[in-house]
């Protein structure tokens, strides 16, 4: 990555931030979070200070993307295409295009509350952080599958964002960690650090993640100051789809996978693989404790582990075989999903 892939943007005024968001399959959402970006205080009070960068990763292009963006808005809404599947590579094409100091990543459905944007531009210019990560609410408008309040279910809730978050402003870390939806990321970063990795982060109907926990470990881990502000605030809906048991499995496997694939580049906490005997142990003893009396959110919670630890060490054996350095894990607070 060269300074001249992402600096200078396109000709014409430079605003301060760009939000930039890969839509595939939910580009009606697009609506309702460009309503609540205008209604911002951010808006309207730096002059050019916002852009929009919206990015079509059907692979068709005649998507009804430009339909739903269509209107005034007061700021610029841009569109592009990125046929390739998978939201780290729509994000790429559109930090690509963006011409911000500030890259703001975040989803359609995302509705961003009162002060977002301000917050998080003030966090990183007052703490000159690279990576500024900010709280995520999530809600459950359709009703779950599974019964999600209670204290068994918090592995499961967990895997919808945190459930924790600082008071103030604080360093990245245990307990606390980065959410892809409701991340500022400075220009400067990417140009000395490269994009996000295509190898994690959602693909088509596949809930892999860690794009986000992969590049906030990648700049804390090059010396650059990565930060959670809990200010700046974001309400994520999660449909019912995603609380059933199958989801969360599979959500589970492609965690395993995810985190040995980051492995290749950071060095990941030892407590947040868990994929030790102890662990095995671990699940082994839920599962038949969840079969005797009959528990099925924990009985969940112990597949979804399972499936976690078995494709972790499927794929680490897998990137050893193909010649692939894993670094070591290292032995601080754990981050992210479970």
């Amino acid at each position: 990555m060269t300074m001249t892939t992402l600096w200078p943007p396109a000709r014409g005024e430079k605003p301060l931030v760009s939000v930039v968001v890969s839509v595939r399959g939910n580009a009606n959402a697009l609506h309702g979070l460009l309503t609540a970006l205008a209604l911002q205080s951010f808006v309207g009070r730096v002059s050019a200070g916002l852009e929009v960068v919206v990015v079509n990763n059907s692979r068709r292009r005649r998507c009804d993307v430009r339909a739903v963006v269509a209107g005034s808005w007061p700021f610029p809404v841009r569109v592009f295409h990125e046929p390739r599947p998978g939201l780290s590579r729509g994000r790429n094409r559109g930090i690509r295009a963006a011409r911000g100091r500030y890259m703001v990543l975040t989803d359609a459905d995302i509705r961003p509350r009162t002060g977002w944007l301000q917050a998080l531009v003030a966090a990183a210019g007052q703490h000159d952080a690279a990576v500024v990560g900010g709280r995520a609410v999530t809600s459950y408008p359709d009703g779950t599958a599974l019964t999600m309040g209670w204290v068994a279910a918090r592995p499961l809730a967990e895997c919808h964002g945190p459930l924790e978050w600082p008071e103030r402003a604080s360093d990245y870390g245990w307990p606390y960690w980065i959410v892809g939806a409701n991340i500022l990321i400075d220009r400067r970063a990417f140009v000395r650090l490269g994009l996000l990795r295509t190898d994690l982060g959602r693909r088509g109907r596949l809930p892999l993640d860690c794009e986000d926990l992969e590049f906030a470990d990648r700049a804390s881990q090059a010396g650059l100051r990565v930060m959670i502000e809990p200010k700046a605030v974001v309400d994520h809906p999660v449909g019912r789809a995603q609380t059933r048991p199958g989801w969360f499995l599979l959500q589970g496997a492609c965690h395993g996978i995810c985190v040995a694939r980051m492995r290749t580049t950071v060095r990941v906490p030892a407590p947040a693989v868990r994929a030790g005997f102890s662990d095995i142990v671990d699940v082994l003893a839920l599962l038949a404790a969840a079969w005797a009396f009959l528990d099925d959110v924990q009985f969940v919670v112990a597949l979804r582990d399972a499936a976690r630890i078995f494709t972790y060490h499927l794929e680490r054996v897998r990137l050893v075989f193909v010649g692939r350095t894993l670094l070591p894990l290292s032995s601080t607070d754990p981050e992210g999903c479970t």
